[in-house]
This record gives structure tokens, C-alpha cells and sequence, in this order.
């Protein structure tokens, strides 16, 4: 589990956001005075829309042996969030990105080394928003956490019935954590930080920063529940 990911998941599986809704969060986001968007850097491109692309590609997990097809997206960089209604007005199937850092004295969570310290640098972080037309899970397991004993189905594949829960596992302990309303979505939002950092989690993933969710569900007009996935 090296890249600790959270997500805010909509209640409702089918809530799809409006173009002029992702706009305004991201112009949010980029007013927020402990956030800095990054640039110009090899893995930190600033502003950035994705449009589904007509390429697959299959890969196969070395230690699983479990094969993943999916589309190759086409990523069109951006000089500020008004450029992003036009990109996404007319698609069912999009992600929205942004690179930079949160300050670490002011972050939107409080993350951890695997030694159990504090992280005490800034932040860096990719915030997203990702779109899809129809819902697809959002629950996540990673094989460091162990086996895959609860059938946890694959972040992004398609959603089967009774999948509204939410399975995630702790990155301390590798126990699942349940979340209700967190399993499903066509819609969602992403804090991906650095390598080998997580938060302290116990019985729930609902530490993101209280400000951030009320500017999420106030833009967004929905309510979020909280998880996560690794990369």
C-alpha cells in the first residue's frame, strides 16, 4: 500500500456533477490559501482534463496474476478552471486534476511516516474529479492488506447489485472497514498524497477537513461519505 488516495463518495450512486459545478470547485480549491497548484513538473502538470480515449491496454498484477483492461485516456492540460466547461460540457466520462501541495501546518488531513510520526513537509497531493456514465465501484482492497476474503470488486469495475457498501482496508492493521452509501458512484473526488504516508484510521475514514467536505457538498449540492483506495 504505498500511495494513500481518499475519496469523497456521493450517497446517491447515480449523482452526476454538472460541468459549471466542477468548474466552481476547482476555482474553489485554487483560492484556498493552504493550497498551492504546481506546475511545469514531471509528475505535477497543474491543471489537467481527461477525455475517455479510443486505446485499451490490459495489465497483469506480478503478484496477483489478475488481468485489468481499460481505456487509455487522452489528458489535455489547462491554464485555469474556466477552460474546463468547455472539455467536459458535452461527456458522460471525464476526470478533472490538479497538482500541488497542501501546507503541512494546515492540511486537509493529518498523515502519518510507517514509523508512526508525523509528516511534517508539505503535502504533496493530486486533486480530482472523476466522472463516469454509468456507476462503478468505489470500494477498493489491496493484496498488501491480505486476501481478498470479502470478494472486494476492483476500484472502477462495473457495479454489481448490493454493492452500496463501501470495503476498504485499514492501512495500519489491513482490517475492512465498512462505509454504507460508499461502494457505488459515477461520481467522485480524490486526494491522492505521496508515497508510504496514511492517516490514522480507526472505525471510519471521516477525517478529511470539515471545511473541504462543506465546500464539496455545498458546490456539488450532494452529501459525500468518506474512503479511500492505494495505488
Amino acid at each position: 500500500m504505498e500511495q494513500y488516495i481518499h475519496t469523497l463518495i456521493p450517497v446517491d450512486s447515480d449523482y452526476a456533477a454538472k460541468p459549471a459545478q466542477v468548474r466552481a470547485f476547482f476555482a474553489g480549491l485554487l483560492r484556498m490559501p493552504n493550497f498551492r497548484l504546481i506546475t511545469g513538473l514531471p509528475f505535477q502538470q497543474g491543471l489537467r482534463v481527461s477525455k475517455p480515449f479510443a486505446r485499451v491496454r490490459t495489465m497483469e498484477n506480478p503478484f496477483t496474476g489478475e488481468k485489468k483492461t481499460f481505456r487509455v485516456p487522452e489528458f489535455m492540460k489547462i491554464d485555469a478552471p474556466d477552460a474546463i466547461l468547455p472539455l467536459i460540457e458535452d461527456l458522460d466520462d471525464f476526470g478533472v486534476f490538479a497538482s500541488g501541495e497542501w501546507r503541512w501546518d494546515d492540511p486537509p488531513l493529518i498523515l502519518f511516516t510507517t514509523d508512526d510520526k508525523q509528516f511534517k513537509e508539505n503535502y504533496v497531493c493530486e486533486v480530482s474529479c472523476e466522472q463516469r456514465s454509468t456507476p462503478v465501484s468505489t470500494s477498493a482492497w489491496d493484496f498488501e492488506a491480505g486476501p481478498n476474503i470479502r470478494d472486494v470488486p476492483p476500484f472502477g469495475s462495473p457495479c454489481g447489485s448490493g454493492d452500496d457498501t463501501g470495503i476498504f482496508p485499514n492501512p495500519w492493521t489491513g482490517e475492512a472497514i465498512e462505509v454504507p452509501h460508499a461502494g457505488c458512484a459515477r461520481f467522485w473526488i480524490e486526494l491522492e498524497f505521496g508515497k508510504f504516508v496514511y492517516p490514522k484510521v480507526e472505525k471510519d475514514f471521516e477525517f478529511l477537513s470539515p471545511s473541504i467536505v462543506g465546500e464539496a457538498e455545498q458546490c456539488f449540492q450532494t452529501e459525500f461519505v468518506q474512503g479511500c483506495r492505494f495505488w
